[in-house]
């Protein structure tokens, strides 16, 4: 089945096509949530919530090219969501400059890690730095959308950033991977 034909099945609440959709996406989604959780079962209760809102919603989607995208917001939503109703518990700080890495730094270090050891250091920062950081680095929002989908100050979108890039340096320093002259 194309994946039009899914999302018309699935937006006729067709139970067949929305256990086709969810096989289709799900290892996609739950990285996606993994990502933003603190933990797996953390990650398993946003990508079940998550879901529920995509089956909820899908009757909005109008151009069948979007549905992945569209998916990924909902998602990307849900874990902001959660973050606010668990884990709101962020200061807000004073505006830094967020340290930039070079592509070939970010390769070089993702050609020396496995992605399960990358997210457990990203899954071991502090609530706040995991969600900008995850927002800016991996999902590519702005400081500016960023703030206001977070209820912060750009600035302090800015400086959680740079505070998470900060942390996961020094966890990267104790196993090795980025050498101590390295910036």
């Amino acid at each position: 089945m194309s994946e039009i034909e899914l999302l018309r099945a699935c937006q006729r609440h067709d139970a067949r096509a929305q256990t086709a959709l969810y096989e289709r996406h799900k290892s996609r989604m739950m990285g996606l949530c993994r990502r933003y959780a603190r933990s797996r079962p953390e990650a398993e209760d946003m990508f079940q919530e998550g879901f529920i809102r995509i089956f909820q919603q899908i009757h909005t989607i109008e151009q069948p090219e979007r549905l992945l995208n569209w998916m990924k917001r909902v998602m990307v939503n849900t874990a902001i969501n959660w973050y606010h109703k668990h884990h709101h518990e962020q200061s807000e700080t004073d505006y830094e400059e967020a340290w930039e890495t070079s592509n070939t730094e970010h390769n070089d270090i993702l050609a020396r890690i496995s992605t399960e050891e990358l997210l457990t250091l990203v899954q071991d920062l502090a609530d706040g730095y995991r969600m900008v950081f995850n927002l800016y680095v991996v999902d590519g929002y702005s400081h500016q959308e960023i703030a206001r989908m977070l209820g912060i100050s750009e600035g302090t979108s800015k400086s959680q950033l740079a505070r998470a890039k900060d942390v996961l340096r020094q966890k990267l320093k104790k196993i090795g991977i980025v050498s101590y002259g390295s910036y």
